[in-house]
C-alpha cells in the first residue's frame, strides 16, 4: 500500500507515513505493528488523533522473539564466549583441513570405505590406515555440521551454539567408546586422541554444564510458549495451501489460542518458585509473565466486522507481519544475487522506495486499482521517470556456476560435498550408538 525510505527508524518519521496512507485509503480498521521502541509511540500517537476506534495489534512473531531474546540471550552469549575462548570450532576446522591434505584425493575415494564401516558389525572400532584417518575426519566434520540440527531460523528459535556444544559432548563420549578398542595403527590412534583433546573442554570445564543446563531449561519454557501460540516463523508453502480455512474457523482457532495462552500463563504462576533455590526458574517465569502483562492487550482483537457496503461478515487479521518481513528479506536476497555483495547499505540507498511494490503487479486486483486494467499498464509505466528506472533495470549480473567436484586436494573443513555425505550416511547413527554404548565414565585425556 505504501513504501518509504527512512533515514532512521524513529516515531517522527514513521507517523507521517501513517498519515499519508490514511489520506490515500481512509482510516484503517486496525494496525499491525512490531514491538520496536519507535513504532509503538508512533502508532499510539497516530491513533489518538483519529476520531474512530482503531485496533492496535502486536505481531505474535515479534512478541515471541522479544521474549526469547530476554529469556535466552544472557546464557547464550555466555556459552558463545566460552566456546570461542577454547577455539573449539577453529581447532576442529584446522584438524579437518590438515587431515584432508594428508589424504589428498583419497578423501573422496574413502567415502565408500566409510559407508562400509558404518554398516559393519564392528562399528565401535576404528580401522587402520587411510580408511581410519578418513573416518576420524568424518567424525570431526559431524561435530562441525551442527547446522543440520537447526530449522534454518534465527535466534532465539534456533540455538546453533547449543547444538554445537551438544554434538561435541556426544562426540567426546563416542571417542571414549572407540578408545576402549583402540586402533592398531599408531598414526590413527594419535589422530583419534588429538580429536579427543580438542573436544575435551566440553566435559572438563564445569562452566559448560552450568551454562547449558540453565539455557536448556529456559529454552524449554520458550519452546512451550511457542507451541502454545502455534506459531512457526516460516510456513511451508505446501502446508499453507493444504487447507484453506474459513473466517469463522480462523476466528475460532484464534479464540482457542487465546485460551491456551491464558492456561499457560496460569500454569507458570502455579509452578513459579517462591524461595531462593529456584531463583533462575523464577526469573525466567517473571520475564514471560511481564511480557504478557505489558503486551497482552495488543495480542488479541484480530476479528473485524465489515460494514454492509464492504460485503459484511467478519475478517480475521493475520497474527504476524511475516509477509512484509519476508518481502524485505526477499528484496535483499535478490540484491545480493545481483550485486554479489554481502553489505547492501549502498545498494538499498540507491533502490527507489517504489521498487518494493513492483511484485504487487502479479495480482490482477492490484493492477486494477493502480491503472484501471491490464491494458493500461504500459501507459502507466510510460508515465514513470524513465531515466531513474533505466539506471536500476540495467544493473544485472550473470550467474557463474563453479564446479566444486574437481579432483583436487580437500582444503575446506566442511565442503558442500562433505556436508551432503555426512548428512546422508550412517555417520550420525554410528556416533550416537557409540556414545550410548556401555563406555566407562568419560574423563579428559592427559597425554
Amino acid at each position: 500500500m505504501g513504501s518509504w525510505r527512512l533515514t532512521t527508524e524513529c516515531a517522527d518519521q514513521i507517523r507521517p507515513c501513517l498519515v499519508e496512507l490514511t489520506e490515500r485509503f481512509g482510516i484503517p480498521v486496525a494496525i499491525m505493528r512490531d514491538f520496536g521502541r519507535a513504532v509503538i509511540p508512533a502508532v499510539k500517537s497516530f491513533v489518538e488523533d483519529l476520531d474512530e476506534d482503531v485496533k492496535i495489534l502486536g505481531c505474535h512473531l515479534h512478541f515471541l522473539k522479544d521474549i526469547g531474546k530476554d529469556l535466552l540471550e544472557p546464557s547464550y552469549d555466555e556459552l558463545r564466549k566460552l566456546l570461542r575462548s577454547y577455539g573449539l570450532k577453529a581447532s576442529l576446522q584446522r584438524l579437518i583441513r590438515e587431515w584432508g591434505q594428508r589424504l589428498g584425493i583419497k578423501a573422496k575415494e574413502a567415502r565408500e570405505d566409510i559407508k562400509k564401516w558404518t554398516r559393519n558389525t564392528e562399528k565401535h572400532q576404528i580401522p587402520e590406515g587411510t580408511k581410519g584417518l578418513a573416518i576420524i575426519r568424518s567424525l570431526a566434520q559431524w561435530a562441525l555440521d551442527y547446522a543440520a540440527d537447526s530449522q534454518n531460523l534465527r535466534f532465539p528459535f534456533d540455538r546453533p551454539y547449543l547444538d554445537f556444544y551438544k554434538r561435541c559432548k556426544i562426540l567426546r563420549r563416542a571417542i571414549d567408546a572407540y578408545l576402549r578398542r583402540p586402533p592398531s595403527d599408531p598414526d590413527v590412534l594419535r589422530a583419534l586422541k588429538r580429536l579427543a583433546r580438542v573436544v575435551d573442554p566440553v566435559i572438563a570445564d564445569r562452566n559448560f554444564y552450568r551454562i547449558t543446563q540453565r539455557l536448556s531449561k529456559r529454552a524449554a519454557l520458550f519452546d512451550k510458549l511457542r507451541k502454545t501460540l502455534r506459531l512457526s516463523p516460516k510456513v511451508d508453502s505446501s502446508e499453507k495451501n493444504a487447507i484453506i480455512k474459513s473466517e469463522q474457523q480462523r476466528a475460532s482457532e484464534l479464540n482457542d489460542i487465546h485460551q491456551s495462552l491464558e492456561k499457560f500463563k496460569q500454569s507458570l504462576i502455579e509452578i513459579r518458585p517462591k524461595r531462593s533455590p529456584g531463583h533462575d526458574l523464577r526469573e525466567a517465569i517473571d520475564i514471560i509473565l511481564d511480557h504478557i502483562e505489558r503486551h497482552g492487550d495488543a495480542l488479541w482483537g484480530h476479528v473485524v466486522n465489515l460494514p454492509i457496503h464492504a460485503g459484511g461478515g467478519i475478517r480475521v487479521i493475520n497474527r504476524t507481519n511475516n509477509g512484509l518481513e519476508f518481502r524485505f528479506s526477499g528484496v535483499k536476497c535478490g540484491e545480493r544475487r545481483r550485486s554479489g555483495r554481502k553489505v547492501l547499505t549502498q545498494d538499498m540507498e540507491n533502490l527507489p522506495p517504489a521498487s518494493m511494490l513492483v511484485s504487487n503487479l502479479k495480482y490482477p486486483d492490484y493492477v486494477e486499482i493502480v491503472c484501471g486494467s491490464i491494458d493500461r499498464l504500459p501507459e502507466a509505466f510510460a508515465e514513470l521517470d524513465m531515466q531513474e528506472s533505466k539506471s536500476i533495470l540495467e544493473q544485472e549480473s550473470k550467474a557463474v556456476k563453479i564446479d566444486k567436484e574437481t579432483e583436487t586436494v580437500e582444503t575446506a573443513s566442511l565442503s558442500s560435498a562433505d556436508r551432503s555425505f555426512i548428512r546422508n550416511s550412517l555417520i550420525e547413527e554410528n556416533i550416537l550408538g557409540a556414545a550410548s554404548s556401555r563406555a566407562p565414565r568419560v574423563s579428559p585425556l592427559h597425554f
